[in-house]
């Protein structure tokens, strides 16, 4: 290897370095609601750590709830830490559903704050990945498998703290369970013929689906650290070997390292945002993506 293609990886690394320090982290949560239209009394309060499981408590609950999301738009879910007026806020829900699977770091701090606070554990029942140390891999709700169970959840824990309403919220669930039913065996069918297949992407965010489905995720970030010029030599290399042409960034992160790794290999960059706040049509969306991209070099 050059000396010069030494330093473009050295450059790399403190650009991957600065991108990981500079995840935007705004506070306070936005709040979303469905009008009660039936008249059966007062919604519940729900709190929900991202978009992606609010939408899934929207589609439980229907117009029962009320919802609030605690990870605005733009943040980063790993590096977010609520405030103690917003820990005040969170505190006066009825319901918090949290993602699990080690995500919410900060959650004995809201406990701490409302002990009668109902807490559902979505990621409870989920084989949860292992894949850089002890830590377990957060990103559950980025496998359509994985997302039916924590619906499961979510309906359970609405029927506990509303039994007068549980076959309404086990009728939600079972006609969103179909959806995600359908997509699943679509996005099965579109990657059958792609097993062992390679996708790059700017952070290790999609091994759920990438398990789901018989894929490999190249990740540009490994343990939310950025890696030195060696590993990128490696990735680099293999993306050039398996003719990969595009690298998958989240609008979370700093694009800037991964645009000097994509130009590099001559790939193009694409968007794949795991907080979108349509989960339904994000994975989707996101099928369609990963599956073009293989392709385009001849994987898929």
């Amino acid at each position: 290897m050059s000396g010069r293609f030494d330093k473009k990886l050295i450059l790399i690394s403190i650009l991957i370095s600065a991108a990981l320090s500079g995840c935007l982290s705004p506070e306070g949560p936005y709040a979303t609601s469905s009008e009660n239209d039936s008249g059966t009394g007062e919604q519940i309060r729900v709190a929900a750590t991202i978009a992606p499981l609010a939408d899934l408590v929207r589609e439980v609950g229907g117009d029962r709830v009320e919802v609030t999301v605690v990870v605005p738009p733009g943040a980063e879910p790993h590096s977010f830490e609520p405030t103690p007026s917003l820990m005040v806020r969170l505190s006066r829900a009825d319901m918090y559903v949290m993602n699990g699977a080690g995500l919410e770091f900060w959650m004995d701090n809201l406990l701490a704050a409302n002990r009668e606070l109902k807490m559902v554990d979505s990621s409870r029942g989920v084989e949860l990945l292992h894949e850089y140390g002890e830590e377990s891999n957060p990103h559950i709700w980025l496998s359509l498998r994985n997302s039916a169970i924590q619906v499961e959840n979510i309906c359970s824990g609405l029927s506990d703290l509303d039994p007068d309403h549980r076959d309404y919220y086990a009728q939600n669930r079972d006609d969103y369970l179909e959806k995600l039913h359908e997509l699943d065996k679509e996005l099965e069918s579109r990657f059958a013929a792609a097993k062992g297949r390679i996708f790059l992407v700017q952070h290790p965010a999609w091994s759920y689906f990438a398990r789901d489905y018989g894929l490999q995720q190249v990740p540009l970030l490994v343990e939310e650290k950025e890696p030195g010029p060696r590993y990128l030599s490696r990735v680099i290399d293999l993306a050039k070997k398996s003719n990969i042409t595009t690298v998958f960034v989240e609008p979370q992160f700093n694009p800037k390292a991964a645009e000097v790794i994509a130009k590099e290999m001559s790939a193009q960059l694409i968007i794949l945002d795991p907080l979108a706040p349509d989960y339904l049509e994000n994975m989707r969306y996101a099928g369609r993506q990963i599956a073009q991209s293989m392709q385009n070099t001849g994987q898929g």
